[in-house]
């Protein structure tokens, strides 16, 4: 069998460093962006959620053509990654994900929903969870991004993240053709593996929260 070679960048990263699942709740743009340069960077075992299915306007900022199409995107995106590594295991649940499902989790965990309520429900999920190693957090507008890494077994920090969500209703929607720009979801993916492959195989203190201004150029900005 041909096999993937993970030569170029083993000395940081490799599949020997990836022995926990990665879960994903949310294959779309940056779920499914994240899990490709995830097996890109050799994690193969994933645990992934999403009900949706491959519409024609995900096709520009997610992993899917147009041969998924009408397809769930849970089967799309083990479509995409065992083509590109026959060695990659994928287990799809194709449901929304709610606490109840706590127990399914094993490993790093990726929160990248589209509302605040649905990240409140998956909260007590994660929270004080041993078995769920760091949660990273994306939200996204046009040209601004958020990357959040919380250390789920801190209470303090945990309880400030839940308690810093807004309602959906109060946060202001902008034109549908201003929604989401695909070079900063393809920035924002790369930057969460990044991270993600160091925190697995260094133990040096992680930035708790990324912030990503598309306007007029990239500015990046990293908090403690």
């Amino acid at each position: 069998m041909r096999e993937v070679s993970f030569l170029r960048h083993a000395a940081f990263f490799g599949p020997s460093d990836a022995q926990l699942p990665l879960n994903i709740i949310g294959v779309g743009a940056t779920g499914s962006n994240i899990g490709l340069i995830a097996a890109k960077m050799g994690y193969h075992k994933f645990r992934i959620w999403d009900p949706d299915i491959v519409e024609n306007h995900n096709l520009p900022n997610q992993i899917y053509d147009v041969h998924h199409i009408g397809q769930k995107k849970v089967d799309a995106f083990k479509d995409v990654l065992t083509r590109f590594n026959p060695m990659v295991e994928v287990e799809t649940f194709d449901t929304y994900f709610t606490s109840k499902n706590k127990n399914q989790l094993h490993g790093p965990l990726i929160l990248t929903v589209d509302t605040m309520l649905s990240r409140k429900n998956i909260f007590d999920a994660f929270n004080l969870n041993y078995k769920v190693k760091k949660v990273f957090e994306t939200r996204f507008g046009f040209d601004f991004a958020e990357l959040n890494v919380l250390d789920n077994m801190d209470l303090f920090e945990t309880e400030n993240w839940k308690n810093g969500l807004l309602n959906d209703e109060d946060i202001p929607e902008g034109p549908c053709n201003l929604r989401i720009c695909t070079t900063l979801v393809h920035i924002v993916a790369a930057e969460t593996v990044h991270i993600l492959c160091h925190s697995l195989t260094n133990d040096d203190e992680i930035l708790k929260k990324h912030i990503f201004h598309l306007k007029p150029q990239l500015k990046t900005y990293h908090i403690s």
